[in-house]
């Protein structure tokens, strides 16, 4: 896997904990309040780079719809 740059890092994590703590990721939303990102497309932007980068995959079409790939855990909406 490709590297992480330290904001990609951040959102990773804060998904990853979320999906511990409560069941499934964040929103996008979420996302942005936890990493201190007003705008969705900031957030969507950092998203798309984890999947590019093989950390995350998920459904556009679905707000909680993704999977980790990483961490030793799987989480599926």
């Amino acid at each position: 896997m490709k590297p992480l740059t330290p904001r990609q890092a951040q959102v990773l994590t804060f998904m990853q904990q979320e999906v511990i703590e409560n069941g499934y990721p964040p929103t996008v939303r979420e996302i942005g309040e936890a990493i201190g990102v007003s705008s969705p497309s900031t957030v969507h932007s950092h998203l798309m780079h984890l999947e590019e980068k093989g950390y995350i995959q998920r459904d556009p079409s679905k707000p909680r719809a993704i999977k980790i790939l990483i961490g030793g855990f799987k989480y599926d909406n």
